[in-house]
């Protein structure tokens, strides 16, 4: 068996084996020993009645489930050349349940740098190593052939991804491209407008905004302020920021949703204007409105 130099090699596995206090790491750590194929202290990584199993769609529809072999899968790993195999994942949703954990994670790979097939790897994972790691229980994946639907792992990150569908929101709105804005959201998305009657579905929403829109030019709103929030394990993301609006100072919430792959949609999103506290009175008597009695 090929090796890495002895004393990386050590370091490697020894520290590895530390790092893994998620399951996210040990699956990480499984996928970079496939591509350097090397497969020493893999075993680690695994519970010793770990299993594995393919689902595969036939061209005439139908499903065939193929039981496969760890030992054989290391095997497979052993006669590789370092980066013949690699294992890239789009992202992995998390669940946990004490010492249970479940993961999805779709992916694609490459042979010898050529996409070859793609899929779906579902995990299932326990902590009850000797160093308290997570280790892999069981292994089902699906493959598509490269020639299908197969879409390559994006460099944009998460956040990245996310900013980019804000911005180009907004920016939508001011260029009156209904078709990008409307396309940025969830069919069933709500928007909140700050009107109290303005709680509105994708079809409401679009159905006001239809004659700004029209006439060439919506609404021009520019963030000066942004913060999303991410979570890598789970597939919904939000962000706040503040909006330099005709009306002012405006503050905008989101949540988004994935979108496929390597998409983000916009699921809700709240529109309020803000008040100063010392205008809050002056407001109060301009809309009329009947308010709480103070305490």
């Amino acid at each position: 068996m090929r090796s890495l130099p002895f004393l990386a090699l050590l370091l490697f596995v020894c520290t590895g084996v530390r790092a893994q206090h998620t399951p996210q790491a040990t699956i990480t750590t499984m996928f970079d020993h496939m591509k350097a194929g090397d497969t020493t202290g893999l075993r680690t990584y695994f519970h010793p009645d770990a299993t594995l199993h393919s689902v595969v769609t036939k061209p005439d529809g139908k499903t065939v489930v193929s039981a496969g072999s760890i030992n054989g899968w290391f095997r497979g790993m052993q006669k590789a050349e370092a980066g013949d195999w690699e294992e890239t994942l789009h992202y992995t949703e998390v669940n946990i349940d004490g010492h249970l954990a479940s993961a999805w994670t779709p992916y694609v790979f490459n042979y010898k740098g050529e996409l070859h097939h793609c899929g779906v790897n579902t995990f299932q994972l326990v902590k009850d190593g000797e160093e308290g790691q997570w280790r892999v229980l069981h292994i089902t994946d699906t493959r598509r052939d490269a020639k299908g639907d197969c879409i390559p792992v994006s460099d944009q990150s998460p956040r990245d991804a996310i900013e980019a569908l804000a911005t180009n929101w907004h920016l939508a709105a001011a260029n009156a491209d209904s078709t990008v804005f409307f396309d940025s959201m969830a069919d069933d998305a709500i928007y909140i407008g700050t009107d109290k009657t303005e709680h509105w579905t994708k079809e409401q929403f679009l159905g006001f905004a239809a004659p700004y829109f029209a006439r060439g030019k919506a609404w021009d709103f520019n963030a000066t302020e942004r913060h999303i929030f991410y979570n890598p394990d789970q597939q919904v993301a939000y962000w706040d920021e503040v909006l330099d609006t005709w009306m002012g100072p405006c503050r905008g919430t989101a949540v988004v949703k994935r979108d496929g792959v390597n998409g983000w949609k916009i699921a809700h999103y709240t529109l309020s204007m803000t008040v100063p506290n010392d205008k809050v009175e002056e407001v109060i008597k301009a809309t009329g409105e009947k308010t709480k009695e103070r305490k």
